[in-house]
């Protein structure tokens, strides 16, 4: 064994850094947490710990872990607030989630909560919480053993007397993220839970706003965990289980500026942010902090698909009867119904939809003036009845043989949202191609590539064509989103709210023939364009 050496009587010898200690406590090397996949990429170093990204799934994880977890369920053990006031907003946002959480198990279950099971980050004052009573929560306080033995063998013995009590809803408060192996908790948990059971998730999302402006610097990354999801691999492994996404939002939570403060520039205590009045003064934060629910998919229940058609129309005399007899005629391997909004037209086209009223799989609704298409595909997605979805419009721009392309992946379980695109194929560039108008069309296609490449950036996805009218998707991805465009941006906003819920779209090439203005193209650059561009980032921010 070598010995220090010495030099002029002095004794040489290394004094280890927090770096090298946290370094040296982590030896065991672990697959992805979310897909399992042995596909790391190096992220960044920080104190000494390894951060990756699975280049399968794109999970942020730990790797290797540590030997020695820190038990971080107990919020008050791992970082003490300095704050009582601090404690009490954490105490409120919890007691608000709660609220949202029995809002929705009596929506879905048409019945009260009353057995509530928190796994995870807990203060003892969640108790007290009226909302808290009322629903039945009950958690266990898990001591450092018990959080070894989960987040390094995925022990959940410590649980199974209160998994006994069969609760209606277990919320796994960021308990996912302490975790090498969350399947095979998950997998622990859902054989001793009832079927009916639904599953609230809490966690940080790599994908949201502050972790990708802050990257290495966003605080969740430091919280001693060992994996940090997106919504695309939270249900990537959520779907291992035969859990299927119900709905999906951000967590507004409250701090203290003081708090804030400490987080963000620490070195500066007893600066301007770190005084008396910002002790007192809270600010509501979206820290990227996420809810997601899940209840159980039989796939042993028979399930008939049936595929709900929404067609907007205003003033498309010439082209409406026929659309609809040739939507009506395809042939499909599933149910169908149409459902045809009419806008109130001026050109007779409402007297030619009335003629439908009645017809076998048809259901038309009336609305008294026009507010735009996007108002029109609301009205109708409120009304489908179906399992899946798909937007047609009432022209031959798009062509209807062009369904068994779109709803085969749905159909075979590959992908929930499928757009179908203009751009790929042998074809070529085929989307705007006028007679007459050349610089219109040069225009509209070159603002397609900048909606595209816009789109695959905020939303991290591999688009090419998010403006095409074909949007095909599963009825269950509308759970928990609010769409509120009138206009054509509608389809920008449907679009970047399901990639944002986790449904990456997949493309399949469609037919296009674009028709001129002339023709009775509707869209305006400046009242359509514009704002559909800016709806981008509006529904980003959202």
């Amino acid at each position: 064994m070598a010995q220090p050496s010495s030099r002029e009587g002095h004794t040489l010898g290394f004094q280890t850094t927090p770096a090298v200690n946290a370094s040296r406590s982590r030896t065991r090397f672990v697959r992805c947490p979310a897909c399992q996949a042995e596909a790391a990429r190096y992220l960044f170093h920080k104190v000494g710990v390894r951060f990756v990204r699975c280049g399968a799934c794109d999970m942020v994880y730990v790797n290797p872990s540590t030997a020695s977890p820190i038990n971080y369920f107990d919020i008050d053990g791992v970082r003490p607030f300095t704050n009582d006031r601090d404690r009490e907003l954490t105490v409120d946002v919890f007691g608000r989630l709660v609220e949202r959480v029995e809002h929705e198990w009596s929506r879905l279950r048409g019945e009260p909560l009353t057995r509530t099971l928190l796994l995870g980050r807990y203060l003892r004052g969640f108790r007290a919480l009226a909302s808290a009573q009322r629903v039945g929560l009950d958690f266990p306080e898990i001591d450092a053993a018990a959080f070894s033995a989960l987040a390094r063998d995925s022990n959940v013995e410590w649980a199974t007397p209160y998994l006994a009590k069969k609760p209606q809803v277990v919320i796994l408060h960021e308990l996912l993220e302490a975790c090498r192996d969350p399947g095979a908790v998950l997998e622990k948990l859902t054989a001793q839970l009832p079927e009916d059971t639904l599953y609230v998730v809490t966690y940080t999302n790599v994908d949201s706003i502050p972790a990708r402006l802050m990257r290495r610097y966003w605080p969740p990354f430091f919280e001693v965990k060992a994996a940090f999801f997106n919504p695309r691999n939270l249900l990537a492994l959520m779907a291992r289980f035969d859990l299927v996404l119900r709905q999906q939002f951000p967590l507004v939570v409250e701090h203290t500026v003081d708090y804030v403060a400490q987080r963000l520039v620490p070195s500066q205590r007893g600066a301007l942010l770190h005084n008396p009045l910002a002790k007192t003064i809270s600010v509501p934060l979206r820290a990227g902090n996420w809810v997601a629910l899940f209840t159980r998919w039989d796939r042993a229940a028979p399930e008939r698909e049936k595929l709900s058609i929404v067609l907007p129309v205003y003033n498309e005399a010439r082209y409406v009867a026929q659309v609809i007899e040739t939507v009506l005629a395809k042939a499909l391997p599933i149910d169908r119904e149409l459902i045809v909004v009419e806008s109130n037209s001026t050109d007779g086209t409402r007297d030619i939809v009335k003629g439908y009223v009645g017809r076998p799989g048809v259901r038309v609704i009336f609305e008294d003036r026009a507010r735009g298409k996007g108002h029109a595909v609301r009205t109708g997605l409120a009304s489908v009845t179906g399992t899946i979805v798909l937007i047609q419009d009432a022209d031959f721009e798009y062509d209807v043989e062009d369904y068994d392309a779109l709803l085969e992946p749905i159909l075979q379980r590959k992908a929930n949202f499928v757009l179908g695109s203009r751009s790929l194929g042998l074809d070529d560039w085929k989307v705007r191609r006028f007679a007459t108008g050349a610089t219109k069309a040069l225009a509209l296609n070159a603002a397609q590539l900048l909606f595209a490449w816009t789109f695959n950036v905020l939303y991290r996805q591999h688009a090419t064509d998010i403006n095409t009218m074909y949007k095909v998707f599963r009825t269950e991805c509308l759970a928990g989103i609010e769409l509120t465009s009138d206009r054509f941006n509608l389809d920008i906003e449907l679009a970047c709210k399901l990639a944002r819920n986790g449904n990456s779209p997949m493309e399949v090439p469609v037919n296009y023939l674009a028709r001129g203005f002339d023709e009775g193209k509707k869209i305006s650059f400046v009242k359509d364009a514009v704002p559909s561009y800016l709806q981008l980032f509006k529904s980003w921010l959202a």
